[in-house]
């Protein structure tokens, strides 16, 4: 979210000083007053036009290309991402306003339509993104607090537009009332304040009844939301006793790897948190780093940037020996899997192999920008340990999740300028690295379309 607002604000920085100035007053803020004759006036101002027509269209085109960075941006699927997301682009909203298109003025109404574009914009695509929580949780609680956001935009989106439409029709119906009750007797002015002061305690009366209601039915609502979350954690807690049991059971010639055999994995991440508490955001490094302790054979490997913070969960994963990191272990072929490992699960399917997933980071962290905005040695260091647990799992293709992803270590750990269909070598081996969105935000076509290129450049191998 913040490269198309930073990209918006750079490039109106850019262009607002002269354009803007221009648009608002013409030539005439930097030229002195003299006299001229008429074809000269005229000659000047089709000039003054010719330029803001040319710097309306210049805003225009910036404004456009940073609508369509809005259109492009895609909304995760999971929620705390998603939340995330949401919380980004309240800010947005908050930080551009629409302009006021009802001055009269020519010059300033073109400015401030163009500019209102882009506010359009990201408004429909935050409504989006409140549509689409509402769909993968209905009853989460930061729900609501969206929704009144959506629904206070809208109405500053109205006000801002036309402030003067509006004040003009408020003073006629106000002048209009005034006038009507100066026509009435002292029994009509007495009749009506009567009925006014009903109305009035009929409407308070309701406003307090409704909020009453509505507080109540939130308690309800989040008691609900608390024992679901507390059925959820134990339903998982379960499941991974259960896969620690079945693992447990799986002999030798399993198709599991043990990732953090000779706990490798473990005491890497002991170092370098280690290494790093005083040079990291405390509340960051303070948290235990998550790890998945086992891959699958043969298998597609699915890479995520990051595990998400939940404070439930160093109650519900599992310590490592050490207990100064949190682990799970492969949800491949649990059929109680979360919908997440199953749709990744499927996709592997298609191709003909197993999965595996693993982060290129492990500390826990909803703001990604956040940590990727810590000590590069920090990062650095946690690439190296999952570059070594690539090579032990020796996937048969790589799908690298996000664009973060490719930000952390496009030109480092392959080639740009080595590509076919869309794939790339990972440095040091011959494994085909896809960088891609999500495959669960993916339509049907694009998953179809990436299951062709990595089948045939498999069979290729």
């Amino acid at each position: 979210m913040g490269t198309f607002g930073k990209s918006f604000t750079r490039e109106m920085g850019k262009n607002t000083g002269k354009v803007a100035s221009n648009i608002l007053f013409g030539d005439w803020h930097s030229t002195p007053y003299r006299r001229v004759d008429k074809a000269r006036m005229a000659a000047v101002e089709a000039r003054t036009e010719r330029d803001r027509r040319r710097d309306v269209f210049a805003i225009d085109n910036a404004v456009l290309q940073n609508i369509d960075a809005v259109a492009a941006y895609r909304f995760s699927t999971e929620k705390e991402e998603l939340l995330c997301q949401l919380s980004e682009l309240e800010i947005q909203l908050k930080a551009n306003k629409w302009h006021n298109v009802s001055d009269g003025d020519d010059k300033v109404t073109a400015e401030a339509k163009v500019r209102n574009k882009f506010c359009d914009a990201l408004f429909e695509k935050y409504k989006q993104g409140v549509r689409t929580l509402r769909t993968i949780d209905s009853d989460e609680p930061q729900l609501e607090h969206f929704e009144k956001i959506q629904k206070k935009t809208a109405r500053s989106k109205f006000i801002r537009k036309y402030p003067l439409y509006i004040g003009a029709i408020t003073l006629i119906f106000v002048c209009f009332v005034g006038a009507w009750l100066a026509s009435l007797d002292e029994d009509g002015l007495a009749m009506v304040l009567t009925l006014f002061a009903v109305v009035a305690v009929i409407t308070i009366s309701l406003i307090i009844f409704f909020k009453v209601r509505k507080k109540k039915r939130k308690k309800a609502k989040f008691q609900q939301s608390i024992q679901a979350q507390i059925q959820q954690q134990q339903q998982y807690q379960q499941l991974i006793q259960n896969q620690n049991i079945e693992q447990n059971y799986i002999p030798q010639s399993s198709i599991f790897i043990d990732l953090n055999e000779n706990n490798r994995i473990e005491n890497r991440l002991s170092s370098i948190w280690s290494r790093y508490r005083n040079s990291v955001d405390k509340q960051m490094i303070n948290r235990k780093p998550i790890f998945s302790a086992d891959g699958v054979k043969d298998s597609i490997l699915f890479v995520g940037v990051n595990p998400s913070f939940n404070p439930n969960d160093d109650r519900i994963f599992l310590h490592s020996s050490d207990d100064k990191s949190l682990m799970y272990g492969s949800l491949y072929q649990i059929s109680d899997a979360p919908d997440y490992f199953k749709a990744l699960e499927k996709f592997a399917e298609k191709t003909g192999f197993p999965y595996s997933h693993i982060n290129l980071l492990y500390a826990r962290e909803n703001n990604r920008d956040l940590l990727l905005q810590q000590d590069h040695n920090f990062i650095r260091e946690q690439l190296e340990l999952t570059y070594d647990t690539i090579l032990n799992i020796n996937p048969k293709a790589i799908i690298f999740f996000t664009d973060y992803c490719k930000d952390l270590i496009f030109a480092h750990w392959v080639n740009p300028a080595i590509e076919k269909s869309g794939s790339y070598i990972l440095n040091g081996t011959n494994i085909p690295a896809f960088f891609i969105d999500d495959i669960t935000t993916m339509d049907d076509t694009a998953q179809i379309t990436l299951i062709q290129k990595i089948k045939l450049i498999l069979n290729r191998r």
